[in-house]
Order: C-alpha cells, then sequence, then structure tokens
C-alpha cells in the first residue's frame, strides 16, 4: 500500500485545521474544541540574539514563565487554520509541468524552476518512486518499463523525495514516545511523541544503495530545491528535559513539581532549544553531529510567539547529505512557498492557551491573523532571514502566496466557517513589499466571497484567480498590475467549487474540483474550462463531470494533476459501487483541451486489480509522467506504460 503523506506535529505544536476531505464542504470544528482567544500576541520583525548568553536569557525566562507541573505540556501549542493540502499563458503552463528539454513532465511545480518533494520523480530515463517500504528504480528507456532494483526503507515514515542526477533524498519521520507518569489520583493527558526528521542518501548510479542517514530533531514542514540547492524547512520544540511530576495529589505537590521543573529550566544549554542533528554512514556509524546552528544564527519575533523553533537548512546535493547552513526563528511554520530567491514562512500566531483566562477562550477573535516570514535564498549555501509581515486572516495553502516583481500577493479567509458568531467570513488579497526588516502592506482588495471560504487560488503574473465556496463557486478575476490598488475585475458564479486552477492556453484556466447541487451539496469530480480573456466577464465554456460519488487526488494534492500539451490526466476513485458500470472506479480519466477550451474525453486508464477484481486500494493511480511518446501512470500496484497519442496499453510492470 502506498505511503501517504502525513500531517506531522510541530515541536509540541497542536495543529487544528478546518480541512476537508476530497468532495466535502467544510465542516465546523469538532464539539469542545477552542476557537482562539480574543487576544493574540502579534509577531512583528525579529531580532537576531547575538550571543549564547541572550539566547539562553530569552528562552529560560519564558520557560520558566510557561512550565507547569508536568512540563510544558500544552502551554505551546500553536493552532494554524485553514484547509491543508494545495499565470495563464503559455510561460506559466510550461513553469508547471516539464523538462529541460521538453522531452519529457517533470513534477506538477508552483513556480518554475523550483522543484517540490513528492512520491515519484523522473528524469526522462529513469522513473523513481517510493511504494509499501521500498524506493524502487524502474528503468523507462527500452520498449518495457523495467525494474533496475529497490531498496527496503524500514520503519522510517517515508513522505517524499527529491533526484538529482544519480542521488536521491528520501524525507521521512521517526517518533519517540514521550514518558510521563500518572498522578495518584487523576489522568493525565498523553503527551504527543517527540518528532525526527530523517532524511536518506541514496546512490541509484546501480542498484540503489544508502550512503547516509541524517537525523534532525523535530517534524518536517515543507522543502524545495533550486538546482542542486534544497531548503528544508522544519520545526521543533524544547528537546531532553527530564521533567519533575508531582509526587501525590494537591497544590502542593503541584507547586514543588513546578519549582523543580523552573530549575531544570534554568539550567538548561543551547542543545535544549536547538535542534540536534546526526548523520551517520551506511553501517550505522557516526560521522558527523551537533546543534543545527550557533546561537547567533537564531532569531526570534519582536512580540514573543512560544518556544517552538522553525529552522531553515540548507543541503548542496551535488556535495551529498551534508548541511551548509542553517538558521533558526523562535516561531511556528506550517505553510511555505518559495520563488527562486526568496523562501517564506506563514504560521497562525502564537498564542498562549495555558494562561489565557476562561472568558477571553469564550470569545471569538476579531479577526485571526497570519504572520510571514521572509528568507533571501539567491545565495546557493546559504539563507538568509531578511523581512517579517502579516496578513489578515488565514491561509488556505501554498498556493495562497506568490511573488511577482518585489511583490507578495497573498490571498486569505478572515473568519474560518463554523468558529460561530455574527461576523461574516470574507476573502481578500493582500500586498505586501519589503521595506527594511518588515514586509508592508501597500496594497489590498476585500469582500470577496462573503460568508465564503478559499477553495482555491492561483496567481499568474499580473492576474490573481480566487474560488470561493459555501453554496455556489464564485470565480473572481483580480487585477495586480498596480501592487498599491489592485481591483476586483469580475465574477462567475456556478454550483460547486473548484479546488484547484492550473493554466491551459492562452486566455484559460482548468479547474478540477466538485459539481454540487444550488443547496451546496457535492455531487462528483468536475473539469471546468474558464475564459479569463476578459477580466471583467470570465466564463464558463466547458464542464466533464463524473457520477456522484468520486473523487480525485488532485482537490487536495496538486502533484498528483498532469497537464502535457493538451492532454490532461487526472486520477479518480470512487468508493461505493457503480451501478453503471458494476464496480468501484479507481484509475484515471484522460482529456484533451482544444485551443477554444472544449473538453475531448478521451477515456480512462485503468491498473490490473490484482487478485480482486472488484477493488484494490493499491490500484489507485496516484502519479502520472509524460516520456517521450509514451504515457507512464503510477500506482501502488505498478507502472502502465500507454501511448501518448491512442492512450492503448503498451507495457505493465508489477510491482
Amino acid at each position: 500500500m502506498w505511503r501517504k503523506t502525513q500531517l506531522s506535529l510541530v515541536g509540541m505544536a497542536l495543529v487544528v485545521a478546518a480541512c476537508t476531505s476530497a468532495g466535502a464542504t467544510v465542516d465546523p470544528l469538532p464539539e469542545g474544541t477552542l476557537p482562539p482567544p480574543k487576544t493574540v500576541r502579534s509577531v512583528g520583525a525579529l531580532v537576531q540574539f547575538d550571543e549564547c548568553d541572550a539566547f539562553l536569557d530569552y528562552v529560560i525566562s519564558h520557560g520558566v514563565e510557561l512550565v507547569g507541573p508536568y512540563g510544558f505540556g500544552g502551554a505551546m501549542w500553536a493552532f494554524p487554520l485553514g484547509r491543508a493540502a494545495t499565470d495563464t499563458t503559455a510561460a506559466a503552463e510550461e513553469a508547471t509541468q516539464g523538462g529541460s528539454d521538453g522531452e519529457f513532465s517533470g513534477t506538477n511545480v508552483q513556480v518554475e524552476g523550483v522543484d517540490e518533494p513528492d512520491m515519484v520523480k523522473t528524469d526522462g530515463e529513469r522513473i523513481v518512486l517510493l511504494a509499501e517500504d521500498d524506493l524502487i528504480v524502474v528503468d523507462v528507456t527500452g520498449s518495457e518499463p523495467v525494474e533496475m532494483g529497490r531498496l527496503e526503507i524500514g520503519d522510517i515514515s517515508v513522505q517524499s523525495l527529491f533526484l538529482s542526477g544519480d542521488r536521491v533524498l528520501l524525507f521521512g519521520s521517526v517518533w519517540s514516545a514521550v514518558p510521563m507518569p500518572l498522578a495518584e489520583d487523576r489522568m493525565i493527558a498523553p503527551v504527543p511523541d517527540t518528532p525526527t526528521v530523517r532524511i536518506l542518501e541514496v546512490d541509484i548510479s546501480s542498484d540503489p544503495e544508502l550512503v547516509r542517514t541524517m537525523s534532525i530533531d523535530g517534524a518536517f514542514v515543507s522543502g524545495r530545491m533550486v538546482e542542486d540547492s534544497v531548503r528544508l524547512v522544519l520545526s521543533s520544540g524544547p528537546v531532553g528535559f527530564e521533567w519533575s511530576y508531582p509526587t501525590g495529589s494537591g497544590l502542593r505537590a503541584e507547586r514543588e513539581a513546578i519549582e523543580e521543573n523552573q530549575q531544570i529550566i534554568r539550567d538548561s544549554s543551547p542543545d535544549n532549544w536547538i535542534p540536534y542533528y546526526l548523520v551517520t554512514d551506511a553501517d550505522g556509524d557516526v560521522v558527523d553531529e551537533g546543534t543545527l546552528f550557533e546561537c547567533g544564527r537564531a532569531s526570534h519575533p519582536e512580540e514573543f510567539s512560544g518556544l517552538d523553533m522553525l529552522s531553515v537548512v540548507t543541503i548542496d546535493l551535488a556535495s551529498g547529505l551534508e548541511v551548509v547552513d542553517a538558521t533558526g526563528v523562535l516561531a511556528a511554520g506550517d505553510t511555505v512557498y518559495s520563488s527562486e530567491r526568496n523562501l517564506y514562512v506563514a504560521t497562525q500566531r502564537w498564542t498562549d492557551w495555558q494562561w489565557l483566562d476562561t472568558g477571553e477562550i469564550d470569545e471569538r477573535p476579531e479577526e485571526p491573523t497570519t504572520e510571514i516570514h521572509m528568507f533571501d535564498i539567491s545565495s546557493p549555501d546559504e539563507a538568509e532571514y531578511v523581512a517579517s509581515g502579516s496578513v489578515d486572516g488565514y491561509l488556505l495553502n501554498q498556493f495562497s502566496m506568490d511573488e511577482h516583481e518585489r511583490a507578495l500577493r497573498v490571498a486569505t479567509t478572515t473568519s474560518p466557517n463554523g468558529w460561530g458568531g455574527e461576523e461574516e467570513s470574507e476573502s481578500k488579497i493582500t500586498v505586501l513589499q519589503r521595506s527594511g526588516a518588515n514586509l508592508a502592506r501597500v496594497g489590498e482588495v476585500g469582500g470577496l466571497g462573503k460568508t465564503e471560504q478559499i477553495y482555491s487560488v492561483r496567481f499568474m503574473g499580473d492576474v490573481g484567480y480566487v474560488v470561493t465556496f459555501r453554496q455556489t463557486d464564485p470565480l473572481y478575476t483580480i487585477d495586480l498590475s498596480d501592487p498599491s490598488a489592485p481591483v476586483m475585475m469580475g465574477e462567475l458564479k456556478i454550483p460547486g467549487y473548484s479546488a484547484y486552477l492550473h493554466p491551459v492556453g492562452e486566455g484559460l484556466v482548468m479547474g478540477v474540483g466538485q459539481d454540487a447541487t444550488e443547496r451546496g451539496q457535492v455531487l462528483g469530480t468536475q473539469v471546468s474550462i474558464f475564459d479569463v480573456s476578459d477580466l471583467a466577464n470570465p466564463e464558463r465554456v466547458d464542464t466533464f463531470t463524473l457520477s456522484e460519488g468520486t473523487n480525485s487526488q488532485v482537490e487536495y494534492d496538486h502533484h498528483a494533476f498532469l497537464y502535457w500539451e493538451g492532454l490532461t490526466v487526472i486520477p479518480v476513485q470512487k468508493y461505493w459501487w457503480d451501478e453503471e458500470k458494476d464496480e468501484i472506479f479507481t484509475g484515471a480519466i484522460a482529456l484533451r483541451v482544444a485551443e477554444d477550451g472544449e473538453l475531448e474525453d478521451l477515456g480512462e486508464i485503468v491498473h490490473p486489480r490484482g487478485e480482486d477484481p472488484d477493488w484494490s486500494w493499491q490500484s489507485q493511480i496516484l502519479r502520472s509522467t509524460v516520456i517521450g511518446d509514451a504515457l507512464y501512470t503510477i500506482s501502488g500496484d505498478g507502472v502502465l506504460k500507454s501511448d501518448l497519442a491512442s492512450l492503448d496499453d503498451l507495457a505493465w510492470l508489477d510491482l
């Protein structure tokens, strides 16, 4: 069975996301979930520590205030909000698919020249993929795909990989339990396991061979690669503390435990606050270890924002698994966007729940806020923090941010559905520009989708496209040519929603999402083509709708989408019996987009079902790629080679 990307605990952070599965409207937060408080702390610009004494003074003073009778417990929980997940010109189309020579498609990424980690990679001669507990390399130079070799990964939960030449980096995680004794007369809430990032360097020049393994305290947030320079964004919490716990019941026992824990914090060292890393060779022998960076490479917001450490790590993949630079910020991070020159990490404002009074917790916030930190990555061997800013509301995913001509455009929704209260939610686009150490707000357009939430965003040059949804699907077109005065140009209201937007030709945008009734009940996967050549009057020119109960991974993972010279391949699955097909369908649909936007149904692609002809979880098609004149679709069961022109099956590799 395929490994699925897992939502990692960020240090000691509790991630509460108003997530929806594909094909569902946004549900309210579960009963008993705390809404964010009215009082929040702003992050603001960062202040760099000049020495370890200053760093320790800062973390110890705040740590002593926050620690309780059972350690930090829930005192530092951060609550990022929003649905998880993910240029209407020919240039934008090239930016998201394809190799440098145009002979094969690559990972569907947001920004041209900025690679993103994924389950499958290709260099035009090999397909490298993750399946079951293995890394598998497939030779696709011949008439049939041939397995070249595989490497058993073991007990590491590997989520994604980068490929450069004969070198592969695998990104995964392991979890170690944190023991907590029970008090005499009460139950203690379990403490989250401590996450450790695992990065594996693998040589695939012949049979895949493990070269080195790096372990780092924390959780993997995201990564980007420009040429051979890899930037990893990690989040970690304080580690290595052996807390004292109450030896009995009552206030005295708890007070004594707090005092002992405060002294433990006063005796702490940088190793307790800065992530530690360990590098081992193929035999498991340690070849390097230490704290990820010196105290002087750490920063903190002007306003206290928790004791989680957000780290940006630079690895030169051409030289192997070796940290060439790292820097850290005492803040949480959950959404990453990167251009070729700058990397941005966004997070909800930090709130200390433990010390808020009940009155504050019971009130809904006047306006949730997202903080954004900017790092200069123009140098291949360094990431330098340069500025911070904030926007009202919360982000949907990485597509909510986009850099264009030194301006950062950010799409947000101001109030999550299901929090109660009288205020209506609405969405907006805010334009930020760097001014010294600040990302200053220079322009804004609001009033998008009142009472609704953003379901997809795409920025393309001077234009932005925003889809919101509650009962109908308004597509908004935004003119961003003047950063100081963005203008909402047009609005198209139709049933359903698009969860992913992709340029498919001059003045045309494809939307992949769900059809829905006028009351907002979703019906099944729908592909739409929008003519946006006239920003003031966007039109839907064609649709392709599947049967009720279908959904697509593309709705929450843009890496599953393929667009190549008019051909679109979209994985689709249906989780209950299809009376028309007399089966439970899982496979992919292939469509062709004409110059006028008309959609042509090219047929379905289905992998062999193995022992169960009716249903196989592993036969779900998860990725597609074009190499030469063939289309390759990949599932947990195997790799299918099809003729690119006719889509006829040519060869099957059973994995």
